[in-house]
């Protein structure tokens, strides 16, 4: 039997567990109070709350905090009561704005303060709801184009080349006719080599001689090189003409550490290095190949090149890697480049940047506590092979080999400041700048296989364009540089860089824009300035346009170097295209000024004195010419509608064969099937001949001439403002571009090189200005009537940009 303390035990613990459930049914303090442990008054709102100014989450709900949910309390509501105020003030302004615009009878866009996203500014806090994530919006994210791989070749025997859709048009015309880069119209002979070392320059760079036969082939390759006098004014040529544009090894390091020791008088053959040998021997490569008073392609140049190539093959440069073994890879890149062997060069530069990593020339010298020499040393060549990888990866449309998340090697030169306060640098400093923090952005974001969304093309625009070039590396009458007389002529050297400084800008900004060129030619066949993607219509016309007048100007200035700069009249080639296409379609405005800059193009290759290479350019542009020349023509003289409306607009009947033969020469996706693998006569990988004796060495200097140009201005800005206007262009004033009609004046004696324009275009009819000057910053024009509508939903549909390019351009084939 049960005694009563144990009956009062039992009541004790029934009345502590019924206690415990109704406790935890009821809230004793809010949840905002229990986050900060604070003491609830319990009467909801709780004082705490209404203390802080959230008294309509109590009692249930909390202020958390974190990424993306802050929030500034008061003590007293006054902060939410100011907050209300400013709100609905923000909505009376609103109010008032959208009725202004409305009213405006030139406002055709909703104002840009009355946006979606500023819509929302004034909208209260809701901290007792959790937004839902934002949608990603798939159509902005998407590029604008699809499948633009590049044009890709395969022979019969299996050999392929792949050349990517920012090409230019020269290498895609080879690609397309299944020809190498090399000359394969006219043999070259070469002077007689010993035996062992046409061999040892087949074998290269793979195979390595043995201790014997390396001291033999080392005693030769040095029997052969020229007299110190010979070879000192050979070496001086090559710092004047060549290293202006790459400069592998300094000057100074070069006569100190090569040329003396190696024509010392009491050298021994064995002492001699074969890697810093064959430094000397590019050297002199490339010195006689830009000698100007001897002939191109001369075969002294590819005696030297043999030679050193076979004194590479003495130590192995894959097993020995040193850097003046890169050193001469990297020169024996630029003689191919001069040489245009594009083949080879795309390879062996390939095996510069893996020996540069196995050095360790992409990390900062200075963290290993290097000596000042060696460092600068080993940080020159790193951003010359990087400036040199990033401009060939443009010119053959193909990824760079370097990419900047693993670099960290500092810039060699650093910049100052000149009397003006203007930032100064030299063009080496300009080129690491440009090519490390400008073009690779570049190389990542637009010329990658995704062809990014059009807003990311009109961003790196700007940041190419606004990119600073320092006075002293200005181009008087580009760029919007001023034109006055220098104190002193520029030397030749100082003239080259200036040029190149401002084409690698203008060519950057033509291969952005040329596909989305083409897509707005195909949109809008009859007026491409309606298009979404007008403004890279006008950039890809004033590009091309200011990159023909360059090549002109420097041309007349210094015709027998640039005319060994081939890679200058390659990019030409491609500007002409773009201009030819334009200037087919008659009733552009810009057609009558395309075909005035096209027929420059067309007079600047016939100038140039090697027609084996110009020969296969100059039936194209004659066939851009004549199409051009008979759309104009039609357009004054149709007698009917019908015969008028397929003159303006398309040009004479194109051929469908002729559409799919040259289609590549845009760069889009195309895949071209040889009868048969090309076999150049000679070539960087096979043994030179040996003639009995070598060929005379005789040029003649190429003829002057009269030459037709445009000063040329690139202060193209704010583009992307262009669809906000009613846009009418007159071509007699477009581009900062004098009338094509006016001769123009230079202003100083050494501006002589800027020329009369008298290519006749058909007169347009002048009418009132118009607002689109103010965002190109262009002088006052008249426009000719061209009608800009935007798209209506801003929206841009995926297609294909490098199919567009296919679509006209095969008309451009010679018949």
């Amino acid at each position: 039997m049960a005694s009563p303390s144990n009956f009062s035990h039992r009541d004790e613990t029934s009345s502590l567990v019924n206690r415990t459930v109704k406790r935890r049914g009821v809230a004793l303090s809010c949840a905002e109070c229990r986050r900060l442990k604070l003491k609830c008054s319990r009467v909801f709102p709780c004082s705490n709350c209404v203390k802080k100014g959230c008294g309509a989450i109590c009692p249930d709900g909390s202020l958390t905090t974190g990424k993306g949910n802050r929030f500034v309390l008061a003590n007293t509501e006054a902060l939410h009561d100011k907050i209300s105020t400013l709100a609905n003030r923000v909505r009376q302004l609103e109010d008032a704005l959208l009725v202004s615009h409305t009213d405006n009878p030139h406002s055709r866009h909703p104002h840009p303060l009355l946006s979606d996203e500023l819509l929302q500014i004034k909208r209260p806090l809701e901290r007792e709801r959790q937004d839902a994530p934002p949608v990603k919006d798939e159509n902005a994210e998407s590029g604008d184009a699809i499948d633009a791989m590049g044009s890709l070749s395969i022979s019969q025997g299996g050999r392929s080349t792949f050349f990517g859709q920012t090409a230019n048009s020269w290498y895609l015309l080879q690609n397309e006719e299944g020809s190498d880069e090399e000359d394969d119209s006219s043999p070259v002979h070469e002077p007689p080599m010993p035996l062992d070392v046409p061999w040892l320059s087949f074998a290269f760079p793979f195979t390595s001689a043995v201790s014997k036969t390396a001291e033999g082939v080392r005693g030769s390759i040095i029997s052969l090189l020229p007299g110190v006098s010979t070879a000192k004014k050979i070496c001086d040529i090559y710092y004047r003409h060549a290293a202006w544009m790459y400069t592998p090894i300094s000057e100074l390091d070069f006569y100190e550490t090569i040329f003396r020791p190696v024509y010392t008088q009491d050298v021994q053959h064995e002492s001699v290095n074969p890697h810093r040998l064959a430094v000397l021997l590019m050297v002199l490569a490339l010195g006689t190949l830009l000698d100007l008073e001897k002939p191109a392609h001369n075969p002294e140049a590819m005696q030297y090149y043999q030679l050193a190539r076979a004194a590479l093959a003495l130590d192995s440069v894959l097993e020995e890697q040193s850097i003046s073994g890169i050193q001469a890879l990297l020169l024996m890149c630029h003689f191919m480049f001069l040489s245009d062997m594009g083949g080879p060069r795309w390879v062996v530069m390939g095996m510069v940047v893996k020996l540069a990593h196995s050095i360790g020339l992409h990390r900062d010298s200075g963290k290993w506590h290097l000596n000042a020499e060696e460092t600068y040393k080993r940080r020159e060549l790193f951003y010359e092979l990087l400036t040199y990888d990033s401009w060939q990866s443009l010119t053959y449309g193909r990824p760079p080999s370097l990419s900047s998340a693993h670099i960290d090697t500092k810039f060699p030169v650093e910049t100052t400041t000149n009397a003006a306060g203007e930032l100064e640098m030299s063009f080496a400093a300009w080129k690491h700048r440009f090519s490390a923090q400008c073009l690779s952005v570049v190389h990542d974001q637009a010329f990658g296989t995704r062809t990014p969304n059009y807003k990311v093309i009109q961003e790196l625009d700007r940041k190419v364009r606004q990119w600073y070039i320092p006075p002293s590396l200005q181009v008087p009458g580009f760029g919007g540089a001023k034109v006055g007389a220098e104190i002193e002529q520029p030397s030749i050297e100082l003239t080259m860089q200036r040029y190149i400084a401002f084409a690698i800008k203008e060519i950057t900004l033509f291969y952005m824009h040329r596909g989305f060129f083409a897509q707005a030619l195909e949109d809008n066949a009859q007026d491409p300035m309606g298009s979404k993607y007008a403004p890279s219509v006008l950039a890809a016309y004033t590009s091309a346009c200011s990159f023909v007048g360059l090549i002109e100007s420097l041309f007349k200035q210094h015709p027998a170097i640039t005319e060994r700069m081939w890679f200058l009249f390659t990019h030409v080639f491609s500007c002409a295209i773009v201009l030819g296409s334009i200037a087919v379609k008659s009733r552009m405005a810009l057609a009558p000024s395309a075909l005035s800059h096209l027929e420059s193009a067309y007079h600047l290759f016939t100038r140039v004195s090697d027609n084996t290479r110009t020969g296969k350019i100059l039936p194209i542009l004659q066939k851009l010419k004549e199409r051009a020349h008979s759309a104009q023509s039609g357009l004054h003289q149709a007698s009917s509608q019908e015969t008028a409306t397929r003159l303006s607009y398309f040009g004479p009947t194109i051929k469908s064969e002729d559409r799919d033969e040259l289609s590549a020469l845009g760069g889009m996706t195309r895949l071209v099937s040889r009868k048969s693998p090309s076999s150049p006569p000679y070539s960087a990988s096979s043994p030179p001949s040996q003639p009995t004796s070598p060929i005379p060495l005789s040029q003649e200097p190429p003829q002057s001439y009269q030459a037709a140009m445009e000063s040329a201005s690139t202060a193209w800005q704010n583009y992307t403002h262009i669809q906000n206007f009613n846009v009418n262009i007159n071509v007699n004033e477009f581009s900062g571009y004098p009338n094509v009609n006016t001769p123009v004046q230079p202003q100083a004696s050494d501006m002589s090189y800027m020329y009369n324009n008298n290519t006749q275009v058909h007169a347009q009819q002048m009418l009132p200005m118009d607002p689109m000057q103010e965002y190109y910053g262009y002088p006052s024009a008249g426009y000719a009537p061209m009608q800009m509508m935007p798209s209506p939903d801003g929206n841009t549909p995926p297609h294909d940009v490098q199919d567009s390019w296919q679509n006209f351009m095969a008309q451009y084939k010679p018949m």
